[in-house]
């Protein structure tokens, strides 16, 4: 499972220097830990549909608790994650080497599956 992430990322960072000269970390990182935030939302969906245990009132609540909660449960572990996974002792260096770019279609089909994903779990469950 992670040689996949590993290569998504590959295909990211690689999309992401061409595209982006000066700013390809920045923009690798926000995207990917965008949708892996919208893929952390989704197993909570999942599993608060599945399971009866409270994951949180993030969903019923109105207020600014919702916000820190989101933020908590689902925005920092993603920026962390990725920043682990491909920053940290500039691992990417090591996956660009290991693994070739596939011209974005990697990406886009993970961007692909995560948004659908997730629609369907918010309209399923």
């Amino acid at each position: 499972m992670i040689k996949i992430y590993d290569k998504i990322c590959v295909d990211a960072v690689a999309q992401s220097k061409i595209a982006n000269n000066g700013f390809w970390k920045f923009n690798t990182i926000m995207y990917m830990s965008a949708f892996l935030c919208i893929n952390f939302m989704t197993i909570a969906i999942i599993l608060k549909s599945v399971l009866p245990l409270e994951l949180g009132d993030f969903y019923e609540k109105k207020s600014l608790t919702i916000k820190r909660e989101t933020l908590m449960y689902f925005v920092i572990p993603a920026f962390l994650a990725n920043y682990f996974i491909l920053f940290f002792n500039n691992r990417y260096e090591k996956l660009l080497e290991k693994y070739e770019a596939h011209n974005g279609k990697y990406i886009l089909r993970y961007i692909i599956f995560s948004i659908l994903l997730f629609l369907i779990c918010v309209f399923v469950f």
